[in-house]
């Protein structure tokens, strides 16, 4: 499971920032529940899904991707530029000089789709297809 200390590693946020463990430790909660939630039922008491990488990835994407909303500083931290006595300020957000980068929130997005696609994998589900019935003619398939 995502601890606190890992998304702060991962995302660089430091101690000296605006938001607190506990913060972060409600944003594992919340969101959470959202993926749980955008993933069905049969996730719900799924416990090997709290140890796949691909759902961590996905939770700390979805942190990332909130905390990009709420304070873009705290994410993609602004250039400054000064030429003479003129100093500039720019935020390097997922439009910036060099094209369209994915943003968070895109990543995210793979990822949810990503883990709905491998959902039988992640809960040892085994799908077996019966092929050769449905290419014979005269047969009816319900």
């Amino acid at each position: 499971m995502l601890q606190v200390g890992d998304v702060r590693t991962i995302l660089r946020i430091d101690d000296s920032e605006d938001i607190t463990d506990d913060e972060i430790q409600s944003f594992i909660m919340r969101y959470t529940r959202v993926i749980m939630s955008e993933l069905g039922q049969s996730f719900k008491e799924s416990e090997t899904l709290f140890n796949n990488a691909l759902f961590e990835e996905c939770l700390l994407a979805i942190i990332a991707c909130q905390l990009s909303r709420t304070d873009i500083e705290m994410i993609h931290a602004p250039s400054e530029y000064q030429v003479g006595d003129t100093t500039l300020k720019y935020n390097n957000t997922s439009m910036g000089l060099y094209g369209s980068i994915p943003s968070w929130c895109d990543y995210y997005a793979n990822l949810l789709s990503a883990l709905s696609d491998k959902s039988s994998e992640i809960q040892n589900v085994r799908v077996f297809r019966r092929h050769g019935m449905a290419c014979r003619e005269g047969w009816w398939h319900i």
